[in-house]
């Protein structure tokens, strides 16, 4: 996310990096995140991103009770078996306690990965919109509203203009 504020700052010095004189600035400001919140294709990759987490925590869940079951059967079995037994026994259960943690971190790093595919256009989608929304209004400067925490007098609020542009109602 950090990424796209940046890439809308950018886009926005960048306009401002020509002959402009003082009394020509034009300065808007814009909730990136909102705009992005809004546009549809958020809705899809909602829908897309909770799935991939079920099916996540499914397996997951599973790796769980096979290991609680694996655990079960040792304590309830160790006083039977031999030391080889055991310590096979011993080994399988840190396998697979090694595995369900090597998952965990594998399935997160795998999670934000897709969600960063995912967003991504979203995000360039809505960083166009606002480069052509600000130039058809002649805005010098556009700056995130989540970043600036002071508004100047004066300055516009672009996200119901940029919402026009995209087609969002809401």
């Amino acid at each position: 996310m950090k990424t796209t504020l940046k890439l809308v700052l950018v886009i926005a010095f960048v306009a401002l990096c020509g002959n402009v004189s003082a009394q020509n600035i034009k300065l808007a400001y814009i909730n990136f995140q909102e705009l992005v919140s809004s546009m549809p294709e958020s809705d899809s990759a909602q829908v897309k991103m909770e799935k991939v987490r079920l099916d996540l925590e499914k397996i997951m869940e599973e790796m769980q009770v096979e290991l609680n079951r694996k655990q079960d059967e040792y304590q309830k079995n160790q006083t039977n078996w031999t030391e080889l037994v055991k310590q096979s026994k011993t080994e399988e259960l840190t396998s697979m306690y090694q595995r369900l943690q090597t998952f965990q971190q594998n399935a997160s790093e795998s999670f934000q990965q897709e969600y960063q595919k995912l967003l991504q256009p979203i995000q360039e989608k809505a960083a166009k919109a606002i480069d052509t929304v600000a130039k058809e209004q002649n805005i010098t400067m556009v700056f995130d509203s989540q970043i600036l925490h002071y508004k100047a007098i004066g300055t516009l609020d672009l996200l119901p203009a940029v919402k026009q542009h995209l087609g969002i109602k809401k």
